[in-house]
């Protein structure tokens, strides 16, 4: 029996375009899923998901007018406008990657880091300073970035946030940490009569979220609590908008001590609950380039003596408790 296959339409409207230049973006991914002839392969190479590869691809082939993949069961193929995209982007990646190189080649002591921005924001950037201070032979290149890099081509290291669902990282990757976490209001938010100790008092805050809602689900399930569907919600893209709107008394936050120290230890927040929950972990992953290979090893040496060096908090300050 022949196998079946599908050539998905293109919208009409998307022919007539007055020829939009593709995000490079969304090209650097039809390339790795061309190389690889697996969309979730490429995602494995760009540490991303599927999802983001297919929808690279699709936002690709809308733009261009015309399918680059034939959707067979189980895997693809590339049609005769994707073979030819995918020959002249390798070529063109390949040039783009030399000249790269030989400008590290002069300028081998920049070290180019992709970072997520709440790791960024509320742990790294505060310690780079000691870092710069104490090789100030590396000349640091910081991103705060969900997008996709490449390492060894768009960086030289990341720092990934995984679940415990997502897939291990390869061999050239080292867990960091656990991320776990409990539940934060503001310190003039909670309601005198209660205790900040009980899982239960949650159900009196609107639930602040930077996701689908998965995390605090999750938190639910491990506090034995039962409401989630009745609670208040508000939901955000960014984690920093929902510290934002925590410390503003517009609800309660899941937030690992580690990013709230400094609102802990002042009063600002506290924590209310018993029950903590695993985000899940961050990884830092390194390319293989040999040029950035000394810089690569001093910086992750450094960045694992910091987070060894790290003392969190108490869950409930003393100040805290003074006032109960």
């Amino acid at each position: 029996m022949r196998a079946s296959h599908c050539i998905l339409p293109v919208p009409a409207r998307l022919h007539m375009a007055s020829n939009p230049r593709p995000s490079l973006l969304a090209l650097r991914a039809f390339e790795a899923a061309a190389r690889r002839l697996s969309f979730t392969d490429a995602a494995r190479e760009l540490y991303v998901t599927q999802a983001a590869i297919s929808r690279h691809v699709r936002a690709l082939e809308g733009q261009l007018g015309r399918p680059l993949f034939r959707r067979l069961h189980r895997r693809v193929e590339l049609t005769a406008p994707g073979k030819r995209l995918a020959s002249e982007l390798a070529a063109g990646f390949s040039q783009i990657q030399h000249a790269v190189d030989a400008a590290r080649a002069l300028t081998n002591r920049q070290l180019r880091i992709a970072v997520e921005p709440a790791f960024a924001s509320r742990w790294l950037v505060a310690r780079l300073g000691g870092f710069s201070a104490s090789h100030p032979e590396i000349e640091l290149e910081l991103e705060s970035s969900d997008e996709i890099r490449v390492l060894g081509r768009g960086t030289d290291i990341a720092i990934r946030f995984l679940s415990r669902k997502a897939r291990r990282p390869g061999k050239r990757a080292r867990k960091l940490f656990s991320l776990d976490g409990f539940p934060v209001v503001a310190r003039a938010g909670i309601a005198v009569k209660r205790s900040p100790r009980s899982d239960a008092e949650i159900l009196n805050y609107r639930l602040l979220h930077d996701d689908d809602g998965s995390t605090w689900r999750n938190w639910f399930a491990v506090a034995g609590l039962a409401g989630f569907e009745q609670a208040r919600h508000l939901h955000f893209n960014d984690y920093s908008l929902v510290l934002t709107a925590a410390l503003r008394g517009q609800g309660v936050a899941l937030s690992a001590p580690m990013y709230v120290q400094s609102e802990l230890k002042k009063g600002q927040l506290t924590r209310i609950g018993q029950s903590s929950v695993t985000f899940g972990d961050y990884w830092l992953l390194e390319g293989s380039d040999r040029i950035s290979a000394k810089a690569r090893a001093t910086f992750a040496a450094w960045i694992e003596a910091q987070i060894r060096q790290t003392a969190l908090v108490p869950a409930y300050p003393p100040q805290a408790l003074a006032r109960r």
